[in-house]
């Protein structure tokens, strides 16, 4: 894994950096908060990277099956 940028697409004040290491992966995560830009930066060894990847797709699943209906099943 080289770099990864994730950058909102309604134009909200936010991103996530992620970006690869010898040993995990570094996240920098930017906002602005009552006008003031902060960054949070972590550093994660790759089991906690992973399982962190793991939740966030757990996540987004959790979601997309909250948000769309259900099929009616024909019988």
């Amino acid at each position: 894994m080289g770099s990864l940028r994730l950058v909102p697409p309604d134009g909200a004040d936010w991103t996530i950096d992620a970006v690869s290491t010898p040993d995990g992966v570094e996240l920098a995560i930017a906002f602005t908060l009552q006008g003031t830009p902060i960054t949070a930066r972590f550093v994660i060894d790759r089991p906690d990277a992973r399982k962190l990847s793991d939740d966030l797709r757990a996540a987004a699943g959790d979601g997309t099956m909250r948000t769309f209906p259900k099929p009616v099943s024909g019988g």
